[in-house]
């Protein structure tokens, strides 16, 4: 039993200092989790919910939920968005909640690039309950006794957090990179500090017509984690699926090595998919991820308007 706590006390840690980010395997039908300039490149206005449940072998595991929405202005070249997340750790029910508007810009480099610049701004609620157990609380006869902590710190923490991002794209071809808790808040819930250090993210992809697959990666760095995401997608209308590998194999430090497999299907304006996470890293046992996204297209213009590849260029990112 010991063991046990000591275990979840060590993660619980980790993920309290480098952590409160949420971490999508379909992070492309999690556009504003990975980056602001992605608010409202859909047709017109898109909204999406998505869940993951990870390790839940693990005493229920770590779940994520995201709702958001967002709706391309067209002619301003402005684009507004809204992300309603929350990340709760199920042992001693660390629970986070975010609720982050963003907006995004987009300018015509020429008639083949187009360039976009976003920003969020993020108010964090991070809540603990008292349930909590201490490394003082240990007694040499196994038993779990009293603390001298002041358990009334171990509340909850409110901060602002801020994000920006960038993305050009072609016909076929995207680039972009996000920054993350870009003022570096304190999250702390005693009196010590405790700043969320920067998240940089990386993403890039192409598309191959004939192939009908769309190759890409993701790379974030946060600290000293790292995470790289490389694969593809593949779109065989109204199907598509993708397989995935995640982890950094020149990094001795890499830990999460997993396989990532998803399958979707489009019915005209919803886009649901489901994808798994096999680890085979020394997280083998802890059941994996399971993952579900729901996206649906709207316009609250109607549809009496030519098709959106004869009015603008199309971003080619897949599951959107």
């Amino acid at each position: 039993m010991k063991k046990y706590y000591l275990f979840f006390i060590l993660i619980l840690s980790s993920f309290i200092s480098e952590g409160q980010n949420l971490n999508y395997s379909q992070f492309y039908s999690s556009p504003l989790n990975l980056n602001p300039a992605m608010t409202g490149i859909g047709e017109f206005g898109r909204v999406g919910i998505n869940y993951r449940n990870q390790w839940p072998s693990f005493a229920g595991g770590i779940h994520y939920f995201s709702s958001w929405i967002d709706y391309n202005l067209m002619k301003s070249n402005f684009s507004l968005g809204l992300n309603i997340s929350n990340e709760l750790e199920e042992v001693y029910k660390l629970s986070t909640s975010h609720l982050s508007p963003s907006f995004s810009y987009e300018i015509n480099l020429n008639y083949k690039w187009i360039l976009r610049s976003g920003a969020q701004f993020s108010i964090v609620d991070s809540r603990l309950n008292n349930d909590l157990v201490f490394l003082d609380q240990f007694n040499s006869d196994g038993t779990i006794g009293s603390t001298a902590e002041n358990l009334m710190v171990y509340n909850n923490r409110n901060y602002l957090s801020l994000a920006m991002g960038m993305l050009a794209y072609s016909e076929k071809i995207w680039i972009g990179g996000s920054i993350y808790n870009l003022n570096e808040p304190n999250i702390s819930f005693t009196n010590e500090k405790l700043n969320l250090d920067r998240l940089y993210s990386f993403h890039l992809g192409f598309t191959i017509d004939k192939l009908k697959m769309s190759p890409s990666l993701h790379f974030k760095k946060q600290s000293k984690f790292k995470q790289l995401d490389i694969g593809t997608y593949f779109n065989l209308d109204p199907i598509n699926f993708g397989l995935w590998y995640r982890g950094v194999p020149i990094d001795s430090n890499n830990n999460f090595n997993s396989v990532i497999s998803s399958l979707g299907i489009n019915f005209k304006d919803f886009i649901m998919s489901y994808s798994y996470d096999y680890n085979f890293s020394e997280l083998s046992d802890s059941g994996g991820s399971h993952e579900i996204s729901i996206i649906y297209n709207f316009n609250f213009l109607g549809k009496k308007i030519p098709p959106k590849n004869a009015r603008f260029l199309q971003c080619p990112i897949p599951n959107f």
